[in-house]
């Protein structure tokens, strides 16, 4: 994305840009001033943000943002606490690409305006965490460490946030719920726990782009590179949210979506989403204040988090502030623009958002965790054994596991950890294990699953790419070495 970008926008002589130099003061450009820049902020006409000292025409490349209209957030003014809340930008091609644009300075004398550093209140993470993104944070074990328990720890549990963590009084913390735009009452987390029963529900979460390395492969992807470990499973306890919705009485059958807004934001609002009344009315799906027995963690939703058994990462939305019952869908846009089925041939230059059906079901998946890509095994051994894990969204089981050494010429199926879970309410992963003769291992090994609908994963990789990288399903496949 961003080597079109640079063939597209180049104004000046290229040169690779550093960080620390990005936005210096460079000699014999014009200066302007803040009152000037503030009249450079029309879409289609002028358009002008400031970054450090420097002062860019970014007229033609707004349509181009990968971040869409966001950037307009800026125009006249500076851009550079956006610059630090989403450090996607912090890349030398991405520099590269701003000073491209560069047509002057800030006048000397006039004041920068503050920069602070959104995340500084974020939690300490787990060091087994493999960190992706440090602001806003992502990670995720490493494969060889999830199938070490069935509920997986707190503290290792992958971390998917989009924004800084809020900071939250759990004192002072209210939830609102909502009839369209008509506030009708809220609750504190002490009335949460008091006046409706305490449930408790087992279930899996993963994000909607884990294995997007993979994708990458496949063609260049938006989004955090997962290798395979951005799921978790645990017990989340709080309360049904059909019971809050029926607080207020009889629910208009006209209202078809329950719109959720969390108490993250960013210059362009709060993130949310929304899941169709069904899936809220649905008795496993919960408002969680307990993650695995203890309080829920602060990068996991504290105070409250919605746990949408069987649907995408990005439905269970973290730290609820919101809940408003709705006759549409969540017109933020977090909702509007991502997540969303897309094609093979979609792009973000062609791309109808509102075409494209949002993604809720989780398609079935598998992974081989030991051993791990690129290792060697003991070519002397009569068997290697290999543990992975499965889940298919949507409460659908996992009935059989297949694992392939000649690319799907012949399998052998893995014996499954069975544990007792309700037919269409199977929200939880599965592991599993097999022993396969070394002799049999010439380089490549590959893994499948089937749900209890008949779904499996897709050989190639090629039929479902799109360019978020969201649902890669294929065969999962590793590469070893004899020694």
């Amino acid at each position: 994305m961003w080597r079109k970008l640079l063939a597209g926008t180049a104004m000046i002589s290229m040169k690779s840009v550093k960080c620390s130099d990005l936005g210096s003061a460079m000699n014999d450009l014009p200066e302007y001033t803040w009152e000037e820049i503030r009249t450079h902020k029309t879409p289609g006409q002028s358009v002008w943000i400031v970054m450090g000292n420097g002062v860019y025409d970014i007229t033609r490349f707004v349509e181009m943002h990968p971040g869409g209209d966001k950037i307009l957030l800026a125009a006249g003014s500076s851009a550079d606490p956006f610059w630090n809340l989403y450090r996607i930008h912090k890349q030398e091609k991405v520099y590269d690409m701003l000073e491209s644009l560069r047509i002057g300075n800030l006048k000397a004398g006039e004041k920068l305006e503050a920069m602070n550093d959104p995340f500084s209140g974020d939690p300490n993470r787990s060091a087994h965490l493999i960190t992706h993104t440090e602001k806003a944070y992502n990670g995720e074990l490493p494969n060889d460490l999830l199938t070490e328990k069935i509920l997986t720890p707190n503290n290792e549990f992958f971390v998917r946030n989009h924004l800084p963590v809020p900071v939250v009084d759990e004192n002072t913390y209210e939830l609102e719920l909502i009839l369209e735009d008509e506030k009708c009452t809220s609750f504190s987390l002490k009335d949460l726990k008091s006046k409706f029963p305490i449930v408790s529900v087992e279930s899996s979460i993963q994000c909607a782009g884990n294995r997007r390395f993979e994708a990458n492969q496949q063609g260049v992807t938006r989004g955090v590179e997962w290798r395979g470990g951005a799921i978790g499973n645990a017990i989340w306890t709080g309360v049904r949210l059909r019971d809050i919705l029926k607080y207020l009485g009889e629910i208009n059958p006209e209202y078809k979506h329950v719109q959720i807004e969390a108490l993250d934001t960013d210059p362009n609002g709060p993130f949310g989403t929304s899941i169709p009344i069904e899936k809220a009315m649905d008795s496993d799906t919960v408002l969680a204040f307990e993650m695995n027995g203890e309080t829920l963690p602060r990068d996991h939703g504290f105070p409250v988090r919605l746990i949408v058994p069987g649907y995408v990462g990005v439905r269970n939305i973290k730290w609820v502030k919101r809940i408003t019952l709705s006759t549409s869908e969540s017109p933020l846009i977090w909702h509007k623009r991502d997540y969303r089925l897309f094609s093979p041939n979609d792009s973000l230059g062609n791309v109808n958002f509102e075409e494209r059906q949002p993604v809720y079901d989780m398609p079935v998946q598998s992974v081989i965790c030991s051993p791990l890509d690129s290792t060697s095994f003991n070519s002397k051994n009569e068997n290697v054994n290999f543990k992975g894990f499965a889940y298919s969204g949507g409460g659908r089981g996992i009935v059989r596991v297949e694992l392939t050494t000649d690319h799907g010429e012949s399998w052998t199926e893995a014996q499954l950890e069975k544990r007792p879970q309700r037919l269409g309410r199977r929200w939880s992963w599965a592991f599993w294990n097999a022993n396969i003769p070394a002799s049999d291992i010439e380089k490549e090994v590959c893994v499948r699953a089937i749900d209890d609908a008949g779904h499996g994963q897709p050989e190639s990789l090629k039929s479902i790419w799109n360019y978020r990288g969201l649902l890669t399903n294929s065969w999962h496949c590793i590469h070893l070495t004899r020694k």
